[in-house]
């Protein structure tokens, strides 16, 4: 029995592959990885590793596994550490208490990324009402004339530099397949994604008000240690200390 690398691929003698306990989304993470280095080669027999190990389990994974959240956290944790930053700074430089400053602090914190969160969540949602409403026209144009739809999609590919009897091909293939067809051209015509049942719109809204909350307190780390028992530092020294705090962390 032979083995692949680091994705535990054997073959027994019958020359069938044993996956083990290998998992698609750990063979994504390998493909990722072969990028990065610039291995061609392991790509390459990772992409047939995927393609194979897909027939068999019936993976539907998407291919930036766990990232349909990043830019919600990513906009969150920055909007979060910045204007908290701004505030502490703002009202430290009027010389008031440092529990003051840290309640302040703590009441922008709260209140913004509760702001944001909602904000990302009704955004999303309104995204994805106006695309599943384009998407139902989509169908019912389709569905009451598809000799329309098949023209404009062949205009389109042809402004791409695809020749008309290439682009006639192309499109009346994809015309045997309505789903699809539709899919693509709501990107090709309306630049609109079609929507991921699994997306959540509540979900990327908790996910910016957690990364607000977690990035947000950064700034305020050094006035909550000064109410530590024993612990009396200056103000400019705590002001300092969230500065420092806060360009490390960005």
């Amino acid at each position: 029995m032979s083995s692949n690398g680091s994705t535990g691929i054997s073959s027994n003698g019958s020359g069938k592959k044993d996956y083990g306990s290998t998992s698609y989304s750990q063979v994504m993470v390998d493909v990722k990885d072969a990028y990065g280095r610039g291995d061609a080669e392991k790509s390459r027999l990772l992409h047939q590793l995927k393609n194979e190990m897909g027939s068999h389990t019936h993976a539907q994974e998407n291919h930036m596994t766990g990232g349909e959240h990043i830019k919600s956290a990513v906009y969150g944790g920055l909007d979060g550490i910045i204007t908290t930053f701004a505030t502490v700074t703002s009202v430290a430089g009027s010389g008031l208490p440092h529990s003051v400053i840290l309640i302040i602090g703590l009441a922008h914190l709260v209140a913004d990324g509760l702001s944001m969160g909602l904000g990302d969540m009704l955004s999303s949602q309104a995204e994805a009402d106006l695309a599943n409403h384009e998407r139902s026209r989509e169908v019912w144009e389709f569905e009451n004339y598809p000799e329309g739809e098949i023209e404009e999609m062949v205009e389109l590919y042809e402004k791409k530099g695809i020749s008309t009897d290439d682009a006639l091909l192309v499109v009346h293939t994809l015309a045997k397949y309505k789903e699809a067809f539709i899919d693509i051209m709501m990107v090709e015509e309306l630049n609109l994604m079609p929507v991921d049942d699994d997306d959540s719109p509540l979900m990327g809204g908790v996910i910016t008000f957690l990364s607000f909350m977690l990035f947000g307190v950064i700034p305020l780390l050094s006035y909550l240690v000064n109410l530590i028992p024993g612990i009396d530092m200056s103000p400019e020294t705590t002001l300092y200390l969230s500065c420092f705090l806060t360009v490390v962390t960005l």
